[in-house]
Parts: structure tokens; sequence; C-alpha cells
């Protein structure tokens, strides 16, 4: 049965807070502090090597042209459209400029712009030599118009001062001249151009001329306005008459339609006829009275078939009256009809004869109207020409819509490098870069690194955490928690001195040399989570292992035994490492009559335990390395040896090999009361944790915990450090 006192928690997608990436940035501080001082320091060279450029600035005003020196609205074109303005910014970073102003500069003599060769007339005449000076002026060349406003700021980059500010002023004027020459040169085409166009018109309207005095003679037009002409005015009578004619006949037709099928109650006329009215009334009188009578009589009765007879004699009457209505109505119909059709046909004979009678004039008047029109285009190419003419005459004035407003000074200061904004973005971008790395490194780094990964991979409690051992350990105040005295006071100026020949060069037995360092005190810890994880009973043997060699269990097991001597117990460390045995080493013995002898040869058990320089703390060494280490320690001899030891000792402790590279450690595993894991920080990976806790749960292995060794307390935040700096000072006050 399962023992363990949690299950893993290999969720890898846990939630991670604040914390947890302060702990993955102080332990990869090196990465980013490396990589944030190369960015640095690149950026700093290369500021320093690179030339300083210098930039020119300069502002010019567009405004819109007068229309008197618009040649388009000759054409009836709109100037200022919204793309003017796009235009004239195009133009300013136009390659016809850029060659305007190189050669009044005569830039290809510049060192900065031709290089060092001299250039020579045939470079100057080298398309592509003059392509890449203008190549090179454009990519030093900047237009920004100002929002808003009609102005354009113009800026120039070079490593000469003085060059940068002869481009932008130079660019100006090269600006304003070529706006005055298209635009004039504009304006003597269309001069040109209007003079020859006259010049046509006028002959074609001479000899249009000609030809309508010729037409008049031939055919003897003489022209009188429709007025007054009799032909006309009779055709325009007629066609009044037809028109009032038609409106008549259609209305007579509509009531005759409406009336010829309808009683005497829906005819319009009925309603207003006396007799109509007088014989309804008899009738419905003589119907009211039938109705009555017929009541009190049978219709054979002789009273009741006079009603009937002068009933039906009212109602032929009104039918008759009714009749002669719409006999009426037709008669007015067919009258209006015959009116029309009388009108239609004279206005017909009437419209031939002005047809036949004004198709001369009608030719004669096109060519009339033909030699009108080309007098009024005559009239306005006149006018226009008065109007270029003016323009061109106000060329010596040089007048343009282009204004200079601020011309560039000379820069004072480079524009760039900006040193101080180089390295605060190199700053800047190399710690966000080094966070990067770290995060990637940390990504990819599958080793168990804290108390919480050791919880979250096996499921198991962590013990105790041993702190990384070394010189820069001691020298950061993990060696000794307190000093006092003179040591004290050097700790506090500054470094302290290094170690001395007394001070353990090893954490082996650091707990007996050292018993006031922290990482004695850490053993201690160790010994105490222990001895409270269950009864004293169930931990009289333990096994101590770990996943993988080399991760510090020799080191654990040995200071743990001594942190338990300190307690006055009577404690034994047995090697059982047959593989790499080293306990006889860290104890300075000779690995003789050990654990191996004893198993397979029948070694006395009194030559069999030796002392140590540990009071109360006694070893088995392994003895000479065996073919078979498994089968000796699962052996029965075996068995009986730790029963045995058990009467005369109070803690036994076994140091095995590690329980995934070998057997030793699984089979040792059922015949003590449980095993203590030891794990390196930064070196034991994640997934031989999560494998050494599969093993002790398919062994069904007891198991106390798992001990942290060799783990760096800067990592761990503030609180640690604090903690084992300053704990044992506050304890001795």
């Amino acid at each position: 049965m399962n023992q363990n006192l949690a299950e893993p928690q290999l969720n890898e997608t846990a939630e991670l807070d604040l914390r947890k990436y302060l702990d993955i940035i102080l332990r990869r501080r090196w990465i980013i502090i490396s990589v944030t001082l190369i960015a640095v320091a690149i950026t700093m060279v290369v500021s320093l090597v690179m030339k300083p450029v210098y930039t020119a600035r300069g502002t010019v005003m567009i405004e819109k042209e007068p229309n008197i020196l618009s040649f388009e609205d000759i054409f009836q074109i709109e100037t200022f459209r919204d793309d003017y303005f796009q235009t004239q910014y195009k133009l300013l970073q136009s390659r016809s400029l850029a060659e305007r102003t190189i050669e009044r500069l005569k830039l290809w003599e510049k060192t900065e712009f031709a290089g060092r060769k001299p250039t020579s007339p045939e470079d100057l005449k080298n398309p592509v030599f003059r392509r890449k000076l203008v190549d090179s002026f454009l990519r030093r060349l900047e237009v920004k118009p100002i929002r808003m406003t009609r102005l354009v700021e113009v800026a120039f980059k070079a490593h000469d001062p003085g060059l940068a500010s002869d481009c932008v002023n130079t660019l100006f004027e090269a600006f304003v001249d070529m706006n005055i020459e298209a635009k004039y040169e504009a304006t003597e085409q269309a001069t040109e151009f209007l003079s020859q166009q006259i010049a046509d018109l006028k002959a074609e309207i001479s000899l249009k001329e000609q030809e309508l005095q010729n037409y008049g003679q031939e055919k003897d037009i003489v022209i009188l306005s429709d007025k007054e002409t009799t032909i006309l005015d009779k055709l325009s009578e007629l066609n009044k008459a037809l028109t009032e004619a038609q409106i008549d006949r259609v209305r007579k037709e509509s009531y005759y339609n409406m009336v010829k099928d309808a009683s005497p109650d829906f005819i319009p006329e009925a309603l207003s006829n006396p007799l109509i009215q007088r014989l309804r009334e008899d009738y419905l009188k003589l119907s009211r009275e039938y109705i009555k009578m017929q009541e009190k009589f049978q219709p054979e009765y002789p009273e009741m078939q006079r009603l009937k007879a002068e009933l039906e004699s009212a109602r032929e009457l009104l039918k008759g009256e009714t009749q002669r209505l719409v006999m009426a109505a037709y008669s007015e119909y067919q009258t209006a009809l015959k009116k029309e059709r009388s009108l239609q046909e004279l206005f017909d004979r009437q419209k031939e004869e002005a047809f036949r009678l004004n198709s001369n004039a009608i030719l004669y008047n096109s060519l009339k109207i033909e030699i009108e029109n080309k007098k009024n285009l005559l009239e306005s190419l006149l006018k226009r020409q008065s109007e270029t003419g003016v323009s061109a005459r106000l060329r010596g004035l040089r007048t343009s819509n282009i204004r200079i407003v601020d011309k560039a000074d000379i820069p004072i200061y480079p524009s760039s490098p900006k040193k101080l904004r180089n390295l605060l973005l190199a700053l800047f971008l190399g710690l966000f870069g080094g966070l990067g790395l770290a995060l990637v490194v940390e990504y990819l780094d599958n080793t168990v690194k804290s108390v919480e990964d050791v919880e979250r991979y096996s499921g198991l409690p962590t013990l105790g955490v041993v702190p990384v051992f070394g010189e820069e350990a001691m020298y950061s105040g993990y060696y000794y928690a307190s000093r006092s005295g003179k040591d004290g006071g050097k700790k506090k100026t500054g470094k302290p001195e290094k170690a001395t020949a007394e001070e353990p060069k090893s954490i082996e037995l650091i707990t007996h040399f050292a018993p006031e360092s922290t990482f004695a005190e850490s053993y201690r810890s160790l010994r105490t989570a222990l001895l409270l994880s269950g009864p004293r009973s169930s931990l009289q043997v333990l096994m101590v292992t770990s996943p993988l060699p080399n991760e510090g269990k020799s080191a654990t097991v040995s200071n743990l035994a001594v942190s338990l001597t300190q307690m006055e117990k009577k404690v034994l460390l047995v090697d059982a490492d047959l593989r790499r045995p080293k306990q006889h080493r860290i104890f300075n013995l000779k690995n003789h009559d050990g654990l191996t002898n004893y198993l397979s040869t029948g070694l006395e058990l009194n030559r069999l335990i030796k002392s140590t320089i540990v009071p109360s703390l006694y070893l088995i060494n392994s003895g000479p390395i065996p073919p078979n280490p498994a089968e000796l320690l699962g052996s029965e001899r075996m068995a009986e040896l730790l029963k045995t030891l058990r009467d005369q000792f109070e803690f036994i402790l076994l140091d095995t090999p590690p329980i995934l590279s070998v057997t030793d450690a699984q089979v040792l595993g059922k015949m003590v009361d449980g095993l203590v894991l030891v794990v390196q920080a930064e070196k034991t990976p994640r997934e031989a944790l999560s494998q050494s806790r599969e093993i002790i749960d398919l062994l069904q292995l007891k198991t106390f915990g798992v001990v942290i060794n060799s783990l760096s307390l800067d990592n761990r935040g503030y609180y640690y450090r604090h903690y084992y700096r300053h704990y044992y000072k506050h304890y001795h006050q």
C-alpha cells in the first residue's frame, strides 16, 4: 500500500505568479545582464565609430496660382483639385529637380557624394554615374508637409553641415525656377496655339459667310421672323384649335361612355331635368301605392290591374326620356369627333405647305447659326489670347506661387548618431532581449529548481534545503551565519578574508567541522523535519538515495548522521553503495573488512563496525566492489544484519546507489523503515524525479520526503537570503 504523503502534480500549465517570474529573473540574471551589456557595448562602439550626420531644415509655402496666369482655365479644367498639393510634394522629390540642384552645386566634386576618386568628364556623361548621384541625393532628402497648412518642411542630411544647408537652399531656388519655367512655357505654348486657332477660325467664318450669301441669292430667300410669317401664324392657330377640339371630343366621348349603360339615378343630366324628375316621382308614387294594395288584394283585382298598367306606362316614359339623354350625348360626341377630324386634315395641309415653303429657309438658317457660333468662339479665343499675352509680358517679374518662408541655416549639432537615445534604446532592447532569452533558457531547462518543482513533479514533501557549497557561497555569507568580535567587523566593512586552512574545503562532515555554519543548520533542519514526520520507532532504519548519480546523497547522509549524534544518539552509517562507495573516503578510513566481506565471506560483526572521528557515529564501509551487489544486498544475511543492528543502534542510515540507475536501492527499500530522496537543484531532471516517484509507488516503499541539495539561495528571493544570513545573529542575541 502506498504510504507517501501526497500525490504528484504533473500539470505543467499551472498558473504562474509574479513571484515565480521574479525567481526566474534572479536565477537567470547573468544571461539578462550579459545580453544587456553586449547590446549596450555594441551600440556604444557603433555610435562612437559612426561619422556624425547633420540635418539642415527649411520651410517653403505653396500657394494657389492667380487665375490670370492659369493656362488650364482655357480648357475649362479645375486647376486646384485636392491632388494639386500632393503633386507639388512629389515635384520636390523628383529626379529632375534633384538633377538641377546637383548641377548648380556641382556635387560630383564633393567627396561625400563622389568618393575620394576625382570625377572625370567621362563619368559625368555616364548615365549610371549620374543615376547614382541622384539616388544618393534623394536618399538624404526628406519632404514633410505641415498638417492644416500650406507649408512644407524640407530636410537634407549630410556629414558636412554647410553642404546640408546649401543643398536645401539650392533645392528651393531650383524648385521656384522650375515652377516659373513650367508655367510660362505653358503660357507661350497657349499663345501660339491660340494664334493658329484664331487664324483658322477667321478663314472658316469668311468662307461660311460667302456660302450663305450665295445660297440666299440662288433661292431668292427673304428672311422673316416667325411672328411675321403668315403661314406660321395660321399653322399656330390651327394647332391651337385642333388641341381644343381634341379636348372637347375626349370630354364628350367620356360622358357618352359613362351614361350609355347607366340608370337614371347615375346620370348627372337626369338629376337636373325636371321632366325626368317628375316621371321618376310618379313612378315611385305608383310603386308605393301598388305595393300597399298588394297587401289587401289579389293581382286579379281590377284596381290592381289598373295600377299595374299605370306603373308600366310610367316606367316606359322614364326609360324613353333617359334614352333621349343618352342619344343627345352620343350626338354631341359625334359632332365633336367630326370637328376634330376636320381640323386635323386642315392642320396637316397647312403644315405641308409650311414645310414646302420654308425648306430653303431652314438650310439658310442653319448656315447662319453655324456662322454665329464660330464668331462666338472667335471672340472667346481673342479674349484668351489677350490674357495669355499679359501673362507672357509678366514673365520678367518672376512671379510665382512658391515662396521660401525659412531658408536652411547651417546646423550646429549632429542629428545622428544620438548617443544617449541609442544607449537608452540598446539598454531597453537588451533588457527585453535578455529577459526573453532567460525565459527561453528557463523553458528549455527541465531540471528541478525549487521546492515547488519537487512537490509538483514528485508529490512528496520537502524535508530540507541545503544551500550550494563553494568559496563564492562562503563569501556571500552562507558559510557562517554569524560571526563575533574581529571577524564580524570585517564582514561589515567588506568581503571576508579567504577561508583559512581550518575551514572545511568540502561539504562532507561540515556539520561536524563547522556546526555554526548555515550548512550545518540546514542538516539540523533536515533532522528535525525527519524526526517529526513519524513515530521514533518507524525512523530507526533509514535509506538515503537519489534518482541519478552525483546528486549529493553521500554528503547528505553523512551530515545527517553527524546531526543525529549531536542529539547524543548512537548512530550507525552503512555504506550500501557497493558500486561507487564513498563513505570510507569521507571518514578517511581504509576500505577493507566491509559490508561485501560480511555478506560474502562471513566476516565477524565486531570487525565490520568501525568508529569514526565523530563521537557516537560508527561506520560500516562497503568493502571491495563485488560482481553481484544487488544479490548481496537482497540476501537473507543482509536482512539479518539489519535486524541485529537494530538492537545496538538508535539510528541506522544506509547510503545506497541511485534508485533509477540500478536495482540496489529498490531491493533494500523493503528492509528499511523508509527512505529519503536526495535531488540536486538545477541538475536533477524533472522526468527523473517523476520516474523515481513511479518506482517508489510501484514497489510501495515508504518515503518520508525529498532533500534539495545545492540550492542557490541567491535565486530564491530576499526572504531566504535574509533568513540564512541573519538567523544566527538574532538567535544568539
